[in-house]
């Protein structure tokens, strides 16, 4: 198993934050012809992609090359390997390549090992490879969760913007002038309480979350602000539209601006991306619940995750089964502490391979 490490140290190695992964995926592009995989490949994303297997069946592997800035020193302490990407998701990514490099011949089934650029930003990688097309019957993406655990299901993602305009003024005055801050403020409470009360008890999965996530206004210390920007994370659960949010908070905006005849509100809402759950009486469904009974000899668990990927947007935009999957721990995506157990990578590998096999043979 040290190759399979060996991949793992050596890309954790290339710093690859979005925008920046044309190192990693130029040697990912050699260590994927290396393992023999066919059709070795980048495309106008900068994604690099190969081919293995062969048959009518056709499973698609994809996991994302870039990482959230700031560098982890990369090494390996006992059982575990630290660095940025070691669990979001460069161990997902190797475990992936690995597996389908060492899948048997005799399965009827292709794999396209996809490794794609730009998930942590605008996922362009994933819409290029959807806009190339593909008779993918079902999907695997590569993010942390365990050996042992299948997501079935993410949640849907919009961004909002909420901008506020008024006369501004002296702050010695406060009184007499009306803070663009202040009346985002009042907007994002109201939307506060919107979120609270489509609240799921002990179920975020199920739950609509309104997050704040940046703001700005304010030109001078004495200064009431005359403008305010306010970003909005917006998720939404399975069966609960984007567009019904969408309007449920414009209209709660526009009731608002109601008694503020003065103050000028605008909200705008980028592309959403809608909640994705796959069947759970699948194909892939099935092959990762029999692999992982067979090779880790344990029970499978099935999970939601609160986030957004690019699982979602494959799902809906070419109709087919997908899961995500791969080894570390999700809390420490993004973290300063990211690292891999070694034990767990090596057991998704294994779980990765039974899954090609059990999926060419069903």
């Amino acid at each position: 198993m040290e190759d399979e490490v060996q991949l793992l140290l050596d890309s954790l190695r290339v710093y690859s934050p979005t925008k920046k992964e044309s190192h990693l995926s130029r040697l990912l592009q050699a260590r994927l012809r290396g393992l023999g995989f066919k059709n070795v490949r980048t495309d106008r994303a900068g994604n690099a992609i190969g081919e293995a297997g062969t048959g009518r069946r056709h499973l698609l592997l994809c996991g994302h090359m870039d990482t959230v800035p700031g560098v982890i020193r990369v090494r390996r302490e006992g059982d575990r390997i630290y660095g940025r990407g070691a669990a979001d998701a460069k161990s997902p990514l190797c475990a992936m390549i690995s597996a389908a490099a060492a899948f048997s011949v005799q399965v009827p089934l292709r794999v396209t090992m996809a490794c794609v650029t730009r998930e942590e930003g605008d996922s362009l990688g994933v819409n290029t490879l959807i806009d190339d097309g593909g008779d993918y019957e079902a999907a695997v993406f590569g993010e942390p969760g365990g050996a042992h655990r299948v997501a079935l299901g993410y949640r849907g993602r919009v961004e909002g913007v909420l901008t506020v305009r008024t006369q501004g003024g002296h702050a010695s005055s406060s009184w007499a002038h009306a803070s663009a801050v202040d009346e985002a403020m009042g907007v994002v409470d109201r939307m506060k309480e919107y979120e609270k009360a489509r609240q799921v008890s002990e179920d975020h999965y199920r739950s609509v979350n309104v997050s704040l996530t940046m703001i700005a206004g304010g030109t001078y210390s004495n200064v009431i602000p005359k403008a305010c920007t306010a970003t909005l994370d917006v998720r939404t659960p399975p069966g609960v539209s984007s567009a019904t949010v969408e309007s449920d908070l414009t209209g709660i905006l526009e009731e608002y601006s109601r008694t503020r005849p003065h103050v000028s509100f605008q909200l705008r809402f980028a592309e959403a991306t809608e909640s994705y759950e796959a069947p759970k009486d699948s194909l892939l469904v099935r092959a990762f619940q029999r692999s992982i009974i067979m090779n880790l000899s344990t029970r499978p668990v099935m999970t939601h995750k609160t986030g957004t990927g690019d699982m979602n947007t494959l799902a809906q935009r070419m109709g087919v089964p997908c899961v995500t999957y791969g080894p570390g721990d999700s809390k420490l995506e993004h973290t300063e502490g990211e690292y891999v157990e070694v034990g767990d990578y090596l057991n998704s590998i294994k779980v990765l391979k039974g899954v090609i096999s059990e999926f060419g043979s069903l």
